[in-house]
């Protein structure tokens, strides 16, 4: 399990390293484009790409500390880092889409002259770049909170490199430079809605909520039917990191020895793993009720 998550962070080091660095080319490109032309709308999509850059500095920092292995102090290691990165790349994204949003309003309110050519080649050499990334973080984005975060930042850059393309051609054809900061309230809706999923997943996360998909009291229903097992109860369910579950719980058994005890955990963590997920499980055997305070468990069944 280790070597396999060891290999996971490796690619996605290796990814995230690519991506910062195709992103950084497009900012130096636009962002000289945009001085060159006087166009705001190219400045405003390569400022968009230096804070992505930053956030993808951030994201491939916490990849690289997320790979170190656990120590004395942090005896799981450093997972969580990537939870952390996600989480403030989602509230930067947050910020970043409110402020498109905001933007496109005041210019609609406010239209201003933009040169469309340099729109157009501009934008379709940075889509060009955007698309690159974000199939080099596809495969990755589903298994890996902090990646997905910089996929989206990644999907967003493409779509606005693709609106400004198209703008600067409807600016050709029709004179209404209306276009520009209606493509850009769109796309600023799009990412507002990724961003506040990968927020509100990372908090779930760093508060140790129950990860979506998995149901104690079907846990609860499942470790009963095991011979051996009367009793399941104080059953705690997290995430370390995004698809990494733990799981710790009091069994209730009779009378055995310390054998069978061993055969009795063996049999439970075997069925948390292929029927739960569950990759790390901490199980206290118990011959008789023992008096915890319950004030900071739930029973799965009530």
């Amino acid at each position: 399990m280790h070597q396999h998550s060891s290999h996971h962070a490796t690619h996605a080091v290796r990814q995230l390293t690519w991506a910062l660095i195709l992103t950084l080319i497009i900012f130096i490109v636009e962002f000289i484009g945009g001085l060159e032309s006087h166009s705001v709308s190219v400045l405003s999509n390569a400022l968009h790409l230096l804070s992505d850059s930053g956030a993808m500095a951030l994201a491939y920092y916490a990849a690289k500390v997320q790979a170190h292995p656990p120590t004395a102090r942090l005896s799981y290691g450093y997972r969580r880092s990537g939870i952390l990165a996600a989480l403030i790349n989602g509230l930067a994204l947050v910020i970043l889409s409110t402020l498109l949003i905001a933007a496109g309003i005041y210019r609609l309110i406010r239209p201003q002259t933009v040169q469309a050519p340099v729109m157009v080649w501009l934008g379709l050499l940075a889509l060009v770049f955007n698309a690159a990334i974000t199939l080099l973080l596809i495969r990755h984005e589903e298994h890996d909170l902090n990646v997905r975060s910089m996929f989206w930042h990644a999907v967003s850059d493409a779509a606005g490199s693709f609106s400004v393309m198209v703008s600067g051609l409807l600016i050709l054809w029709t004179h209404w430079s209306g276009f520009d900061p209606l493509s850009g309230i769109i796309i600023g809706l799009v990412l507002f809605r990724a961003s506040v999923a990968i927020t509100r997943k990372s908090i779930a996360i760093l508060m140790e909520a129950t990860p979506l998909g998995i149901d104690p009291a079907a846990i609860e229903a499942s470790l009963r039917l095991i011979p051996g097992v009367d009793d399941v109860h104080h059953i705690h369910v997290w995430a370390l990191e995004s698809g990494y579950n733990v799981l710790s719980a009091h069994v209730l058994t009779g009378n055995m020895s310390l054998r069978e005890g061993q055969q009795l955990l063996a049999t439970l963590k075997t069925r948390l793993t292929t029927d739960f997920a569950i990759h790390h499980v901490t199980i206290q055997l118990e011959t008789d009720h023992h008096p915890h305070p319950d004030d900071d468990c739930i029973h799965p069944s009530s």
